[in-house]
């Protein structure tokens, strides 16, 4: 996966973040008031896809085969503290009055590791093609 390609499906995980997100927000009002939050967990989710697609593409060129498998070991713990960072730091920062910010979470979660899934087997599949 060239970074033309990469920075194309991106492109299209934010507008169907936003998508999803805006209508979520128009059924259901109380969304609207974590505007900040989903648009910070946004940046935040395309910042790590980012990162990740560097590190693939660096690890995928490695003569050293594990590297590959250990920085997706890597990145799945370090995607889960950066979520939870996400979460507790909204929650005890701006101490919001109810958990609807949480369904947006989700769709932004979801969306961006589906996307991440694609692109690391594309990048670990060209190690694969080129090695042979």
């Amino acid at each position: 996966m060239n970074p033309k390609q990469f920075l194309h499906g991106l492109g299209m995980t934010v507008l169907v973040q936003a998508v999803l997100n805006l209508l979520l927000m128009w059924s259901v009002q109380k969304v609207s008031n974590h505007l900040g939050f989903i648009i910070f967990s946004m940046l935040v989710m395309v910042v790590f896809c980012g990162m990740m697609y560097v590190a693939a593409r660096i690890a995928a060129a490695s003569k050293l085969t594990r590297l590959y498998i250990q920085l997706i070991m890597i990145a799945v713990f370090l995607k889960m503290l950066v979520c939870l960072a996400l979460i507790i730091g909204y929650k005890k920062l701006f101490v919001p009055p109810d958990n609807t910010f949480l369904w947006p979470f989700l769709i932004i979660y979801v969306s961006s590791t589906v996307f991440e899934v694609i692109f690391l087997d594309k990048v670990g599949r060209q190690k694969q093609t080129t090695a042979q």
